[in-house]
């Protein structure tokens, strides 16, 4: 990889600081410095958004998988430096190996790196004491959330259509046969054929690194080649051990994804069933509260903030948001406590919470201030009264009002009470005739979609919000993560 090659490799990353990737030479330190703190994945101890979010990009652009590649290689390599004799680590390694073999497309790559980035996660978690039998049993919770997220990751639009250009209407069972190809390769001589590749690539990265980023960083860069060379010598001897277990989670994993196809293709003929790609239900929010309720949602008779009951006058730069209100908007109004129409000049942010399902030219929106004030899922969820099976959380858009302002509907937030709209009824807490609510308060937009513009749109980038739980968050570095239009 040439250093014009990489720069061209670097225009793909939507997350990369603006014109980070020019001709001109003032600029080439700072991509040297960019493209370190991006290698370092995990492991950066100051890593900017714009660095975390590199997992947007497509795999299969030239180069920019290979970027991601040698990411996924540095944080193995670094984790096995620390300790040589840590089988976990070098298990962790034959995993990521797999995932880059050459045979594989950019659609099984990109959903094997989804399914082997919470696999290690998982591995790492099994500590040095854990018994090889034992294994499976420990990383099974990682999986399930990475079947999870892989279930995500193929209902997005793009993939379906990619699936559909690709004519595969099985998606799992394909998944299940990859790996049983690949499982044919795990020998020591193909993954050290990978593993070399690998390297190659790194090392070219590092001489780029070297050359344009500072003294001090090219003394970093060299460190960092040769921690990379002090693991690749005890390669040959390290990963035959690894080797073994490794073909044994691989079996479990084919076998988990042909119960994945069997759960998603009963009671279907030939054709993958997208109503199997779902949000939380609302059967499963309504067991998980009374399981244990989180503090964010209330019991209760009555809103904090009770919805509008008459519809606002709409000037002639409005859309309605009342009864007479176009598909989408209709009664839009009762999400509001209280609402008046204002226009956004030319130049102001605002932002929308999606996840893999959302479309970004929706009505639901928050100003820049509102959006800033959120640390975590549990605060978006309370402030702006978002129940789990309406949006999943996950990533946000920025969209940049530009000539002439939007029009929008702002206000405060009202509560929501959980409705079962099947049932016309909403949802009993208990036998007292308490329901569940979410407070809301905060200042909500409400935007007609009709007036965004799909070139003033961000790319997605994840929230990195949790919840307080036990949720796995894992870095996707080279998964896709696209915009979604109407």
């Amino acid at each position: 990889m040439n250093e014009l090659e990489l720069r061209n490799a670097l225009a793909w990353f939507r997350s990369a600081p603006q014109r980070l990737y020019e001709g001109a030479s003032a600029r080439v330190a700072q991509t040297a410095e960019w493209v370190w703190v991006v290698l370092q994945g995990d492991f950066a101890e100051e890593q900017t958004t714009a660095q975390a979010v590199t997992g947007t990009i497509i795999s299969m652009i030239p180069f920019v998988d290979q970027i991601c590649d040698v990411r996924d290689i540095v944080a193995n390599c670094k984790k096995i430096n620390e300790d040589k004799s840590n089988k976990w680590a070098w298990l962790a390694l034959v995993l990521t190996l797999i995932g880059l073999f050459p045979s594989l497309g950019s659609l099984a790559k990109g959903c094997f790196k989804i399914l082997f980035a919470y696999l290690r996660k998982g591995v790492f978690s099994a500590g040095a004491k854990a018994l090889d039998s034992n294994l499976w049993q420990v990383v099974q919770p990682f999986v399930e959330a990475g079947i999870r997220k892989l279930n995500d990751f193929l209902a997005r639009p793009e993939v379906r259509a990619t699936l559909s250009r690709l004519h595969i209407d099985n998606v799992y069972q394909y998944l299940a046969n990859q790996l049983r190809v690949l499982k044919g390769k795990l020998n020591v001589g193909g993954l050290l054929g990978v593993f070399d590749q690998g390297i190659g690539a790194f090392k070219e990265l590092m001489a780029f690194v070297q050359r344009w980023g500072g003294a001090a960083l090219a003394e970093r860069a060299k460190a960092l080649v040769e921690v990379v060379a002090r693991v690749r010598r005890d390669a040959d001897r390290m990963l035959g051990q690894a080797i073994k277990p490794a073909q044994e989670l691989v079996d479990r994993l084919i076998n988990r994804l042909e119960l994945e196809h069997a759960q998603t293709y009963r009671a279907t003929t030939n054709a993958l069933n997208p109503h199997n790609f779902a949000k939380l239900s609302l059967d499963a929010e309504v067991a998980a509260l009374r399981r244990a309720r989180p503090e964010w949602v209330k019991v209760g008779t009555r809103a904090r903030y009770p919805a509008l009951t008459r519809e606002p006058a709409v000037p002639s730069t409005h859309v309605d948001i009342g009864a007479k209100g176009p598909r989408g908007l209709t009664d839009a109004f009762r999400t509001f406590a209280d609402v008046r129409p204002d226009i956004l000049p030319k130049g102001t942010v605002i932002y929308r919470v999606v996840d893999p399902k959302s479309f970004d030219n929706s009505i639901c929106w928050m100003t820049e201030a509102e959006f800033k004030q959120l640390s975590s899922k549990r605060e978006w969820r309370e402030r702006f009264a978002v129940w789990g099976h309406w949006n999943g959380n996950g990533e946000y858009v920025r969209y940049t009002v530009p000539e002439g302002g939007l029009p929008v509907w702002r206000g405060t937030t009202a509560s929501q009470e959980l409705q079962d709209y099947g049932a016309g009824k909403a949802v009993a807490a208990d036998a007292k005739g308490n329901t569940f609510w979410i407070d809301g308060g905060a200042e909500q937009l409400v935007v007609n979609p009709g007036d965004l513009k799909r070139e003033h749109v961000s790319a997605r980038r994840f929230t990195g919000w949790t919840d307080g739980s036990a949720e796995i968050e894992v870095n996707l570095v080279g998964v896709p993560s696209l915009n979604s239009w109407r």
